[in-house]
């Protein structure tokens, strides 16, 4: 049972008025119902956007009781003039929370207050900060395991590589890594198709070893002989520019079902 409670007309609002600009109306649902479903501990989205993910993902969060998701943006699209042009357009009280604070700040301000709005803040950790892979990952909160990644800022291949490269080793058992755009994008599809050959082949691409010491090359090596790798594009039918998300799945090589503790 669907189960939104007195979030959902905030969610179908923010889906409505924002989510079309980033293309993401329909993946936030799919989001959603990927953490309502497997009830992930921690999530990473690299690229907050406008907030449209990330209230969604929080807020299948909150009605399972269960998760922290840590969002990344350095907050430059949202003080462009065409998302400040954007932001005043938009209906009360979302246009007001963009009035909140100037400059930088108010990326901060307009993401918290929306999250408020939504009742999800207890299950959001913002962090304004360029993106660096390897600082991201070397966050304490992340050295348990990672169990989504979600990825919507840069599909470029060297992105892609130096975004597996980073998370693999943390990476839980059982995990799924998306990424925005790539499957459009024809560098970028090749790119992904080339990498999870190897990998399910037991072999680390070069790429992905790169800045790794030998210690870390050896336990990401035996990660990856103990995973089996899928490869799903998830494109829409809608001619746009962000039409389309990769998904790469990460499970553990077994002949049951991953994460099942019962079969009929």
């Amino acid at each position: 049972m669907l189960r939104l409670g007195s979030s959902i007309e905030q969610l179908l609002r923010i889906r409505e008025e924002i989510g079309w600009l980033y293309g993401s109306e329909d993946l936030c649902v799919l989001l959603y119902s990927l953490v309502k479903r497997e009830k992930p501990a921690v999530v990473v989205e690299l690229g907050t956007g406008l907030g449209v993910s990330t209230a969604w993902m929080a807020a299948a969060m909150k009605e399972t009781g269960k998760g922290t998701l840590h969002t990344y943006d350095n907050g430059s699209h949202y003080i462009s003039e065409p998302s400040q042009k954007f932001l005043s357009g938009l209906t009360e009280p979302l246009a007001s929370f963009a009035r909140l604070e100037e400059g930088l700040d108010g990326f901060n301000a307009f993401i918290h207050s929306l999250m408020k709005w939504v009742g999800v803040e207890e299950h959001v950790v913002i962090h304004r900060d360029d993106i660096s892979m390897k600082k991201v990952v070397s966050d304490d909160a992340f050295q348990a395991g990672v169990d989504m990644v979600f990825s919507d800022f840069n599909h470029s291949p060297e992105s892609i590589q130096a975004l597996l490269s980073a998370f693999l080793p943390v990476m839980r058992e059982t995990s799924s890594v998306f990424i925005d755009s790539a499957s459009t994008h024809r560098l970028s599809y090749l790119a992904l198709e080339r990498i999870v050959e190897h990998l399910n082949q037991g072999r680390l691409p070069a790429g992905l070893a790169k800045g790794l010491n030998e210690d870390q090359i050896q336990h990401v090596e035996g990660k990856v002989r103990r995973s089996s790798f899928r490869l799903m594009h998830l494109i829409e039918t809608h001619d746009r520019a962000q039409n389309s998300t990769a998904w790469l799945r990460i499970e553990p090589i077994d002949i049951q079902a991953a994460g099942a503790t019962f079969f009929h």
